[in-house]
């Protein structure tokens, strides 16, 4: 399970995630440079494309990225989409990439949300494994730019199909359009105490007591569930106000919305002894190219500054993550 978001404030903008899991993957933030080839399995390689910075593993010398910004400043995560998601044999007459690869293909070619939209009219994502012990995973894709958002979805029934996103949100199951009608159930949740200053319970519905700030918001969904994590973060994004633009302010907000949705260790049991719980967040600021994260057992911030590589080489590089809690002494 994971949460996906794409934030503005004043001229920069966010994209990044949660990633919600069970397992700890030994994930580095890893950079590949315009140079690394990308060679894919029943498609043309890229021999040179837009560099890449984000969350992954590195895999005889091919990233596996769980998102991903480059330096064009487009976003893309990859979130599990277990029941509705289907991948089709490789079809003649299609771009036939398969969902690891798909990620490298449209970050490393675009440069905005238009331009991927039409890569996207010719793709099939095929049901190809990355090895016979990485079978492919079920995934919905959140793809941001500057200026909006897609959501990207393939199901038997409807084969692939692109949504436009004006929440710049996203988790997991249900399909897309669900979760965008959802919203409508909770639209007389607010964040003023004086809307909820008249009852509409039922009429001459005796006074009720006001029991203090936040109740405007009584009605938003506190589950870890999908569905409750879409309307939380898309209430919290959407309603969010940062003190001034710069960029510590910005990026705190940023790790502020996504900590809405946050899941602790020991609340969603996936079975006897393991639970799901927030693995990392991270975050990229689209115009800088700068990356940062924190880990479930380090909540303080840090970064890795895509454009401080050298982005002409054929080498990939790795950050090992700092997953060591880091406390600072007052006195």
């Amino acid at each position: 399970m994971c949460t996906g978001l794409s934030f503005a404030n004043g001229n920069s903008h966010y994209f990044g995630r949660n990633l919600d899991l069970e397992i700890d993957y030994p994930v580095d933030v890893v950079i590949t440079p315009r140079n690394h080839p990308f060679r894919f399995r029943n498609a043309d390689g890229l021999k040179t494309h837009n560099a890449i910075i984000g969350m992954g593993l590195v895999q005889n010398d091919y990233p596996l990225y769980f998102e991903g910004v480059n330096d064009k400043g487009l976003g893309m995560a990859g979130l599990a989409f277990w029941t509705s998601c289907h991948y089709f044999p490789v079809q003649e007459g299609k771009l036939n990439l398969a969902s690891f690869e798909i990620l490298q293909y449209i970050l490393g070619k675009c440069s905005t949300v238009e331009e991927a939209k039409e890569e996207f009219k010719n793709i099939n994502i095929t049901n190809v494994g990355f090895s016979s012990a990485m079978a492919p995973s079920p995934l919905h894709w959140l793809i941001s730019d500057a200026n909006s958002s897609i959501v990207v979805e393939q199901t038997e029934a409807h084969g692939l199909m692109v949504y436009d996103d004006p929440f710049n949100v996203l988790t997991n199951e249900p399909e897309f359009p669900f979760h965008e009608k959802n919203l409508s159930f909770y639209c007389n949740v607010s964040n003023h105490l004086e809307n909820f200053s008249e009852t509409r319970f039922a009429p001459n519905f005796p006074d009720f007591i006001k029991m203090g700030a936040g109740m405007g918001t009584s009605g938003l969904p506190g589950g870890l569930d999908s569905m409750s994590r879409f309307v939380r973060v898309a209430f919290t994004r959407l309603n969010s106000v940062c003190s001034n633009e710069t960029e510590e302010c910005s990026i705190q907000q940023f790790f502020h919305i996504l900590s809405s949705v946050y899941q602790t260790n020991g609340c969603d049991q996936v079975k006897p002894g393991e639970y799901e719980v927030t693995q990392y967040s991270c975050g990229a600021n689209l115009e800088t190219g700068r990356f940062y994260y924190t880990t479930y057992s380090n909540q303080s911030i840090t970064a890795v500054d895509l454009h401080k590589e050298d982005l002409d080489s054929d080498r990939i590089v790795s950050y090992p993550v700092k997953r060591d809690l880091r406390v600072e002494l007052q006195n």
